[in-house]
């Protein structure tokens, strides 16, 4: 497989993944408003995405979808490791884990302190794949949300 940044050609088929993604976190079928999403993410190049490609087939296997942050009290940049899917047809291929080693890459070469994720506390496949790439559970902080 080949990891690369998304690109308009990949658009088409990575609304697709997404929306199998989208599906496996419970929300409903958008495909339109996915491809306005990502389309505008890619135009303003808001987040960083890159895509796992089937070298055989140029279909998308998977995607990782990476957003910019910032440590004021590091002063350095850091990266949020936001949607990670795979599609059903490519799972058990280590698309996850070359995904995510493309990410560590990409940090260290942006000089980013750290990247951050978070997932369901019932998600124990994406949790051992995490730990085994040796992120840690932050048991320093916590996190808090308000519906807007």
């Amino acid at each position: 497989m080949k990891i690369i940044r998304i690109n308009e050609h990949y658009l088409p088929q990575l609304v697709t993944v997404f929306e199998e993604y989208r599906a496996f976190c419970d929300f409903e079928a958008s495909p339109k408003e996915t491809h306005e999403f990502l389309a505008k993410l890619m135009r303003n190049e808001a987040s960083v995405m890159f895509i796992a490609v089937d070298p055989d087939s140029d279909n998308v296997m998977g995607f990782v979808n990476l957003y910019p942050s910032y440590s004021s009290l590091a002063l350095k940049r850091l990266w949020i490791l936001n949607d990670l899917g795979v599609s059903s047809h490519f799972r058990g291929r280590n698309v996850s884990k070359a995904l995510i080693q493309r990410v560590l890459s990409f940090a260290k070469e942006t000089q980013a302190i750290r990247v951050e994720l978070k997932t369901g506390k019932d998600n124990q496949r994406a949790m051992q794949l995490y730990c085994a790439m040796e992120f840690e559970i932050d048991n320093d902080n916590v996190y808090y949300r308000v519906p807007c």
